[in-house]
């Protein structure tokens, strides 16, 4: 089959397409072109490329709904029992409701993954004295009263602030080890 040129017509049976069944295979041959058309198309058009992006979160969209649907109201299924169908009193084929556990928990991770894989937004205080590591622990402490940060993620933290602590304690050891070694020098005849 002869593949036609990219008109605007067979751009918006693309897109449409496109979202309806997000398969570029199927879009290109609902829109009579090929592939490559729409691929060089989406490289030098800015405006197609965002309209095929949005194409592709409508598709997404649907499959998310459908999805839910699966796992929240369930699907009918024919009921088996030793691999026979089961019937009424007026031979109509029984279903059952059935949920999809997996479905339910995909959706839960996508939309509320566990804390530790979230991006943590906490700023500790500039610490530059062993006097500032008070307020930076109360921070600490504060954020995990407020459910920024979990008791876990605040024991590291805790950490962190007890080394910077620590650095700058040596530090201060050694200024004042070269002050003295400064004045022993002095003194020496």
């Amino acid at each position: 089959m002869r593949k036609l040129k990219l008109t605007e017509a067979r751009q918006e049976r693309f897109l449409e397409a496109l979202s309806d069944t997000g398969s570029v295979t199927t879009a290109v041959a609902v829109a009579g072109t090929s592939r490559t058309r729409v691929y060089e198309l989406r490289k030098t058009d800015p405006a197609f490329a965002t309209a095929w992006n949005e194409a592709e979160e409508i598709a997404a969209d649907r499959l998310e709904d459908e999805a839910r649907r699966r796992a929240i109201e369930g699907v009918p299924e024919p009921l088996v029992s030793a691999g026979k169908l089961v019937r009424d009193d007026d031979g109509q084929p029984i279903t059952v409701r059935r949920y999809s556990d997996n479905l339910l928990i995909a959706l839960l991770k996508a939309h509320r993954p566990p804390r530790r894989e979230r991006s943590v937004r906490f700023e500790l205080p500039p610490i530059e004295s062993a006097a500032d590591a008070a307020a930076a622990m109360a921070s600490i402490t504060g954020a995990v009263a407020a459910g920024q940060i979990t008791p876990g993620e605040a024991a590291e933290l805790s950490r962190l602030v007890e080394a910077f602590v620590s650095a700058i304690q040596a530090s201060s050891f050694d200024q004042r080890l070269q002050v003295l070694e400064g004045e022993v020098e002095a003194k020496r005849p």
